[in-house]
């Protein structure tokens, strides 16, 4: 059986810029839900992908508002910017990176929690 887990990021308080992060991996894996929301009425956009593709894996997705959640779960939820749908695969070693953008009038509060398979 495939573990299953989670990464959360949060931020308390308003964005005042984008937010990048960056974590390697600690084996393949594969991501297979994102679930992100904010507190605020602004809705920001979220970008994931390797280091080599910042945004492979998913391309502006719009953050929930107002409490709500946005859920990214099926295939093609998955586009990025290479439009392969399916969920996003990665190799032990590489670099993850989840990009956090900004709304003109800022969101606050922005969680996003990242759901992977190991292997």
């Amino acid at each position: 059986m495939q573990r299953v887990f989670t990464i959360p990021f949060m931020i308390d308080g308003a964005l005042a810029a984008n937010h990048t992060f960056t974590f390697k991996a600690p084996f393949d894996m594969t991501l297979i839900h994102v679930s992100l929301s904010n507190s605020s009425a602004n809705a920001g956009t979220l970008d994931i992908g390797l280091s080599t593709d910042t945004d492979g894996w998913k391309d502006g997705a719009t953050f929930g508002v107002s409490g709500a959640c946005t859920e990214l779960a099926a295939f093609s939820d998955f586009d990025g910017d290479t439009g392969l749908s399916q969920f996003p695969h990665c190799s032990d070693g590489d670099v993850i990176h989840v990009t956090i953008k900004d709304h003109a009038s800022h969101m606050a509060d922005p969680c996003v929690v990242l759901t992977f398979t190991e292997g």
